[in-house]
């Protein structure tokens, strides 16, 4: 009986290193595609966020000139929705400062926040509101009644839209 015990033994190291190779080839296979699961869901983030240069609604308002043709970003609170696609923001929410109109041109519905004071991000290209031009362009249907106000102004047609990542690093004049 002590035999069969020592040939038990002996067998038993030789079987428990096989195994725990096993196991550290499978842990080390599971680590592995991890990896690559999160590599590729950080590079699909990073391409789906625009880039543009951040302005405040002042800029867009104040210099249309030069941002015309240029993508943007700004971070400012929703002032209120116009049409079915289309909301203002502005900086300056008391004392003046015009709004400007975004034009949800994402593809995406946007839902907007219905707190007020929380801070969204719209990245898009800035455009004088022409809106047969708008219309073709951006394969858009606006109702022409509710941007009168807003023809020939300063428009952003928006690409993205979202909540505003870091909502207390916005301040509002």
């Amino acid at each position: 009986m002590a035999e069969s015990s020592n040939k038990q033994n002996n067998l038993n190291p030789s079987q428990d290193i096989f195994k725990g190779l096993w196991q550290a080839k499978v842990i080390i296979t599971i680590a592995l595609l991890a990896v690559f699961v999160r590599l590729s869901y950080t590079n699909e983030q990073a391409s789906t966020v625009p880039t543009a240069q951040l302005v405040t609604t002042s800029e867009v308002v104040n210099y249309p000139d030069e941002l015309i043709g240029k993508s943007v970003t700004v971070r400012s609170r929703l002032l209120q929705k116009v049409g079915l696609t289309s909301f203002t923001v502005s900086d300056r929410r008391f004392f003046g400062g015009e709004p400007i109109l975004v034009i949800n041109a994402s593809g995406r519905p946007f839902d907007l926040p219905s707190d007020r004071d929380e801070a969204i991000q719209v990245t898009g290209e800035v455009h004088d509101l022409k809106i047969a031009e708008i219309e073709q362009q951006y394969k858009l249907s606006l109702q022409d009644e509710y941007y009168q106000d807003y023809v020939n102004k300063p428009v952003i047609i928006a690409r993205d839209i979202r909540l505003a990542p870091d909502a207390t690093a916005i301040t509002l004049r």
